[in-house]
């Protein structure tokens, strides 16, 4: 279903800032965190203005009138950089506040390639050290989800779908007919979102469109085994 996923790492207090955002805001930025991971743009992600090209990517996300944002680098082809996280609360202009923009200038990195104990070195320009953090492997525990697993498994088979959907050029009207739901529930597909959609429904969606989902079951070597899915 996807290719190679890209490492994360989170950069000064960003994963810290994050997980104190509300549950569904650290939901969508996850997703969208996890759909960079696969060498795409969510819709809710877009190039941050003053870093020259498309190297530094804004997330957005909205919940009860409030503004949450998310700034990541994919400049570094190793890995994708989490560079800053906040609540934009000034009520005027949707532009970043410059306090954060300049944040994210002082944390415009180049990686040093040594690493201990979990936690990679980054330089700035100005060759000061920056606390970084390697991802656990699973961006939904790094925000400490709960079922951060399950909430994986929502995220890939969400993009697919998402992807199906953007690559055949679907109205909401096609989509929701050949999905069997009303448009405002093809709207959240749409944006990449699974919504309230249980794993069981997204694999259903995913039939729908056409495709073949596998489930295999096989012994594991550690405590606890992993749900997964091949589509």
């Amino acid at each position: 279903m996807s290719g190679p996923q890209r490492p994360l790492i989170w950069i000064g207090t960003s994963r810290r800032d994050l997980r104190d955002f509300p549950r569904p805001v650290r939901r969508d930025i996850g997703q969208a965190l996890y759909t960079a991971q696969q060498g795409e743009t969510d819709p809710a992600a877009k190039p941050l203005k003053g870093f020259g090209g498309a190297s530094v990517i804004e997330i957005i996300a909205h919940y009860h009138g409030d503004t949450w944002r998310a700034i990541y680098t994919v400049r570094f082809s190793e890995a994708i950089y989490v560079l800053h996280a906040f609540q934009k609360k000034s009520k005027r202009g949707i532009a970043t506040p410059k306090k954060d923009i300049d944040l994210i200038h002082s944390a415009w990195l180049r990686p040093n390639v040594s690493t201990e104990k979990g936690r990679t070195n980054m330089a700035t320009r100005t060759k000061k050290p920056v606390r970084s953090e390697k991802s656990t492997g699973n961006v939904f525990a790094d925000l400490a989800l709960p079922h951060p697993e399950q909430e994986l498994l929502r995220a890939r088979l969400t993009l697919q779908i998402y992807r199906l959907i953007k690559e055949r050029g679907l109205t909401q009207a096609e989509a929701g007919k050949i999905l069997g739901i009303k448009q405002p529930n093809v709207s959240v597909l749409m944006r990449n979102r699974s919504g309230a959609f249980s794993v069981g429904r997204l694999m259903d969606f995913l039939a729908a469109l056409g495709q073949d989902v596998e489930i295999s079951v096989r012994p594991t070597r550690k405590q606890r085994g992993e749900v997964s899915v091949v589509v």
